[in-house]
């Protein structure tokens, strides 16, 4: 039977009581106090006329608090749905309409909710917990296949798609991090990531199934903050993505190899490092492991890369690493169209195609959307729209998202390629590339490339020359902008679709 972090809390509670789970600023929580105020949250959910497999949205804030709620949600067998700390009161209650769910416990300012919606803030929850202790009832393991939680994306594109994830598949996801990056119970790990995203759930619940401790931090704004919190708590283990390292960067200057050199870890997700961050972070930071994994909402962590693996060697330098053991990788023919009952998907170790993902990770669903639901999983395939293919050694390499490809004349394109290759012209901070109609209507479309945060030695004639020496004419940009940042989401993901408006509004076509 698939065992469940709730169950392994409690059993950590009974081995090490004393010891240290989660930590922010002053305040430490032990693995017994927190124990105890998981059952009495639990108490205190079910009081409010939750049933099980009922949903319970939750406000997910950077504090100890929220783990409480998580966990207490799935102990009262509810299904746990985390939301965006910045988010707006009006997009919770929508998330609450979504989600069909029972109760919200806010920590937003609410306006008067009279429509038989049952809200509640954390204040006033937690406020009530010790009248719950009375009500304390024990622990039931759920089946593996149960509904655990749903994770909502931020719906910025449209509609929010929930990502539903069962016992078994978080189970399989936090195990997976917790192999692949190597936490151990005598780690510490920093974590100043948003709690509803995947990213932070993953090596979170990883460290606390650790038996480790989870230094929770609110943000990146202020590097201080991340070199005070690594010494006071001696922090071993550090959570990213790549962006925030450049901001760190930024911010530390000269100091920040010194300090994030006493981490033993820095896991690196929601993106892949460029080929420079690889390089660079390889050198200056020797002792440190640097993982970068690819993952999803939809299956955690699943390839990983150690970056000292790959970093000199020019031909591995840009993978996503190697697949963890349990999952499953088929290459989709992107000209095929694949069909339940017509034969498993085309692999090939040189052709690319879109990833398919098979696995004890991979989520159960899209809540209440059949439709997306039967386009992603098929015949126990979880189908992206990553364009990705394989060496003979398994690793994993990325062309792009299927949409986002470049086709030159017939001649298919990644961004990614163009972007690793601008990368190591240091004199911007980052870049984008996209496919944009060709102006004289020859070619079909052409790369385009973005500079952002530029030094001011930056020079579009110099990078133009620099990219020349490295890729064929075909595929160098037709026109290159400087800009001061670039476009990106709440997880510091590149934003594509508004990297596209962005060139429209410069002078470029309309169709773009």
């Amino acid at each position: 039977m698939t065992s469940t972090l709730v169950k392994r809390v409690l059993e950590l509670a009974e081995t090490q009581p004393e010891k240290t789970a989660l930590a922010f600023r002053k305040e430490a929580v032990s693995y017994a106090s927190f124990a105890e105020q998981i059952r009495k949250a639990a108490a205190l959910i079910r009081s409010l006329n939750v049933e099980r497999g009922a949903r319970v949205l939750y406000t997910a804030v950077s504090k100890p608090s929220t783990f409480v709620l998580y966990l207490a949600i799935q102990y009262a067998g509810a299904v746990a749905v985390p939301t965006d700390k910045v988010g707006t009161a009006e997009h919770e209650l929508s998330l609450y309409e979504d989600a069909g769910a029972s109760l919200l416990i806010t920590a937003l300012k609410m306006p008067p909710v009279t429509d038989g919606r049952k809200v509640v803030t954390q204040k006033e929850f937690f406020a009530r917990l010790d009248d719950a202790a009375s009500n304390v009832f024990p622990y039931e393991l759920p089946d593996g296949e149960e509904l655990a939680e749903i994770l909502f994306t931020s719906g910025t594109t449209g509609k929010p798609k929930g990502v539903m994830l069962s016992y078994r598949a978080v189970w399989n996801i936090l195990n997976n991090t917790r192999k692949g990056v190597g936490i151990t119970e005598d780690d510490i790990v920093l974590m100043p990531l948003p709690l509803h995203h995947s990213l932070a759930l993953r090596c979170s619940r990883a460290t606390l199934c650790a038996g480790g401790t989870l230094v929770l931090q609110n943000g990146f704004i202020f590097a201080s903050e991340t070199e005070k919190n690594q010494k006071d708590f001696r922090c071993t283990g550090f959570v990213a993505v790549p962006v925030s390292m450049e901001l760190l960067r930024g911010q530390m200057q000269d100091r920040f190899y010194e300090i994030m050199s006493a981490f033993r870890f820095i896991e690196i997700g929601a993106g892949a490092l460029s080929v420079e961050q690889r390089k660079r972070l390889s050198k200056n930071l020797p002792g440190t492991q640097i993982t970068n994994t690819w993952g999803s909402s939809e299956t955690g962590g699943v390839i990983f890369t150690y970056v000292h693996d790959v970093a000199e060697q020019e031909s591995r330098v840009s993978t996503l690493g190697v697949a963890i053991e349990g999952a499953e990788l088929m290459f989709i023919d992107p000209g095929e169209e694949y069909a339940a009952g017509h034969g498993a998907p085309g692999q090939s170790a040189e052709y690319p195609g879109r990833l398919a993902i098979r696995g004890g990770m991979v989520m159960s669903g899209y809540w209440d959307r059949p439709d997306l639901t039967e386009d992603a999983l098929r015949d126990g395939w979880l189908v992206t729209n990553d364009l990705t293919w394989r060496d003979e050694d398994g690793y994993v390499f990325m062309l792009g998202r299927s949409d986002d490809i470049i086709n030159i004349g017939g001649e298919k394109l990644s961004p990614l390629e163009v972007e690793n290759a601008a990368s190591e012209y240091e004199e911007a901070g980052e870049y984008a590339c996209i496919g944009v109609p060709d102006p004289d209507g020859i070619l079909g479309q052409v790369p385009v490339l973005f500079a952002g945060k530029c030094t001011p030695a930056f020079s579009e004639t110099e990078l133009r020359k620099f990219l020349a020496a490295r890729m064929e004419r075909l595929k160098l940009p037709a026109k290159i902008f400087a800009v001061e940042a670039l476009p990106r989401n709440r997880m510091e993901k590149l934003d594509r679709k508004a990297i596209a408006a962005l060139y429209k509004t410069l002078g470029g076509s309309k169709d773009a």
